[in-house]
């Protein structure tokens, strides 16, 4: 059976929660300057009581236009059960592009940054957002899909040239955490598919789906061109979201070795190599993972 909203919670999921506010704060300046007005000091002065009647008659009017307009909203919300459906299901905004949200969102990030993903595309756009919320104090948490496995070849083909990607979005990250103590920086790798795009910008976790759709440039489109949406932190989908992110980080197979890695990327910047080459550099930078069967 499905789970009915209170009225306060139908007011949140229609997006009249504001308007609200506004009638309660307006009705007490109403009902305040009526008190005033029955007091024998201002009943006997023209001045202040031609004001306060000025006052709380305006904003009477004012409230009752609200109240309409609130009705008839929540009318028109209440028989479309759409609104009430996504609230529930813990869905806060829908967002066309991606880049653009985690941008904004890596502004004031100072907390805890998740990335996951195949090409990296997107990221290494974002790159220096991320760099800049490391020096606030961000941790970083990634899952990836290298390009050597299998189930990247099964997505993308055997002929991604995404390396350099690779590399200049792990060298911002491994710049950027020079001299921050006690933190977390770990960078997983694993073999399965990834079926969501999600990325944790400190409580604000943004996801998606891939899709197998193709483009002009990439020949599949790129994750800033999903359709995205942000949670809500302690509703049902957040959670299995949550959750799916920490399961494969922890099932990884793999996770980068940072002092490694800082050796296979002066080695690709100082020699020609190919896309394979760089490939090849980076695996070499990772190391196996035990997992702990539970």
């Amino acid at each position: 059976m499905k789970n009915k909203l209170s009225f306060w919670e139908k007011l949140k999921a229609y997006r009249l929660k504001n308007n609200v506010v506004i009638v309660v704060i307006l009705f007490a300046i109403v009902v305040l300057s009526v008190l005033i007005y029955l007091s024998p000091q201002a009943r006997h002065n023209d001045v202040s009581a031609n004001i306060l009647m000025a006052v709380f008659t305006s904003f009477l009017a004012t409230i009752m236009s609200l109240v309409a307009e609130i009705y008839v909203k929540y009318k028109d919300n209440e028989r479309d059960q759409f609104l009430e459906d996504i609230h529930t299901f813990g869905i806060n905004n829908l967002n066309k592009n991606k880049e653009e949200v985690l941008a904004e969102l890596l502004k004031d990030c100072d907390s805890m940054i998740w990335i996951s993903g195949y090409r990296l595309i997107m990221t290494n756009r974002i790159k220096k957002d991320v760099a800049d919320a490391i020096r606030r104090g961000a941790e970083v948490k990634a899952i990836l899909c290298p390009p050597w496995s299998q189930a990247f070849h099964m997505v993308y083909g055997t002929n991604a040239k995404v390396a350099d990607n690779y590399f200049q979005v792990l060298y911002a990250i491994y710049q950027a955490k020079e001299g921050m103590e006690n933190k977390e920086y770990s960078i997983y790798f694993t073999d399965k598919p990834l079926f969501s795009d999600t990325y944790k910008v400190d409580q604000n976790l943004v996801t998606g789906p891939y899709m197998h759709n193709r483009d002009g440039e990439y020949k599949r489109l790129m994750a800033k061109d999903f359709f995205s949406y942000n949670l809500v932190k302690k509703s049902r989908l957040y959670e299995l979201v949550e959750s799916e992110f920490l399961t494969l980080c922890e099932e990884a197979t793999y996770e980068l070795d940072w002092e490694k890695f800082a050796r296979a990327f002066e080695e690709q910047e100082t020699k020609d190599l190919n896309d394979e080459q760089k490939c090849r550099l980076l695996q070499e930078a990772c190391v196996p993972r035990v997992i702990c069967e539970k």
